[in-house]
């Protein structure tokens, strides 16, 4: 028995993959560029307060939220594990979820209140329509090409993708006020943008961090193991910082004769720590599981 070379994706199917995941992410991306709830409440990440969340609540919120945080995770899981039979669930996928934005849109169930003082901006829908249109497109060409190898690892993607969502769940979960997609109250742009070290915060309110998890592992489309591994340990080095960012904030700018160990350990998000551990350790073990591979022998 011979050691076969490695198999391959062609980068351009692989891109098409790949691709097909950003495109789905675009959303979230997107709206993660306005003003939210990290905005609304800098200590959110941190401990969930009703009282610091101004806006009213809309029925839609939450549903066409994780759907269109899910979809790019629906569609890497699929990608990696059903990559013969991806195209069709996935494209059904992304046309459920958009038809559930429009139908939002269309019938919003109720008026949001804006607090005193501020306006709430909607947001336009064709961001999200011009986004899943190029998906499906991804899809359809790359169904063309030859499909890749079954990939191993998907459930630690999957428990990285459940860590990653865990501030967004607490929100969820935590009956607190939030605002309708993408209409979210005007607030000083100091509260977020002047602090620099707040960066993970936001991305975690927002589900960026799920949709990046996801991206990561669509990454093993791209089969060079070099970028494949770069991408992988900078997501995870970045995880890390976000990790303890609060803890140094707070040992910096505290001042010596108030600092208390103990509150500034809170501020430290072990969940973050945990996405990192799993994204490294699903993404070796797909390269173990490919470098394993071998050929059986011809016959003589």
């Amino acid at each position: 028995m011979t050691q076969a070379p490695q198999t391959k994706t062609p980068l351009p199917t692989g891109a098409l993959r790949f691709g097909a995941v950003l495109a789905a992410s675009g959303p979230v991306v997107l709206r993660s560029t306005g003003i939210s709830m990290a905005e609304l409440s800098v200590g959110v990440c941190y401990k969930i307060d009703p009282d610091l969340l101004h806006v009213a609540a809309i029925t839609w919120w939450w549903p066409v939220f994780w759907t269109q945080l899910l979809l790019p995770v629906l569609l890497a899981g699929l990608l990696l594990r059903l990559p013969h039979r991806a195209t069709s669930p996935g494209i059904t996928a992304v046309c459920a979820v958009l038809t559930l934005r429009l139908v939002a849109t269309a019938v919003p169930l109720g008026a949001p209140s804006p607090p005193p003082g501020h306006t709430l901006p909607v947001e336009s829908l064709w961001p999200s329509v011009i986004c899943y249109c190029l998906a499906v497109a991804a899809l359809l060409l790359a169904a063309r090409a030859p499909a890749p190898p079954v990939r191993r690892g998907v459930l630690l993607w999957a428990a990285a993708v459940a860590a990653a969502a865990w501030t967004a769940g607490r929100l969820t979960l935590a009956q607190s006020d939030a605002s309708s997609f993408g209409w979210f109250a005007y607030m000083p742009p100091e509260l977020m943008w002047k602090q620099p070290g707040a960066w993970s915060c936001k991305a975690d309110v927002d589900g960026v961090l799920v949709v990046l998890v996801a991206l990561v592992a669509a990454a093993d489309a791209l089969t060079a193991e070099r970028l494949r591994r770069g991408v992988t340990l900078g997501f995870a080095a970045l995880l890390v910082l976000g990790t303890f960012e609060g803890f140094v904030a707070a040992l910096i700018l505290w001042p010596a004769r108030y600092f208390d160990l103990a509150v500034a350990a809170m501020f430290i998000r072990w969940h973050l720590l945990a996405v990192a551990a799993l994204t490294v350790a699903a993404a070796y073990r797909e390269r173990d599981a490919v470098a394993g591979q071998v050929e059986e022998p011809l016959p003589q």
